[in-house]
């Protein structure tokens, strides 16, 4: 897991892991955690206009 204090929204790249696509951090190589996961996808809706949906 990346432990990388803050991943910028142009910093991650997509990679398998087997048979999954999981999103990595490009300056450490490692997949991101659960909580960074979260911020870069409501960072990757934000960017494309769409609003998020609240529960």
């Amino acid at each position: 897991m990346c432990k990388c204090q803050k991943v910028n929204l142009y910093e991650v790249e997509y990679k398998m892991d087997g048979m999954t696509v999981v999103p990595t951090h490009k300056n450490c190589g490692f997949a991101l955690d659960g909580k960074q996961a979260d911020k870069f996808q409501k960072e990757l809706v934000k960017s494309w206009g769409f609003e998020e949906e609240e529960d």
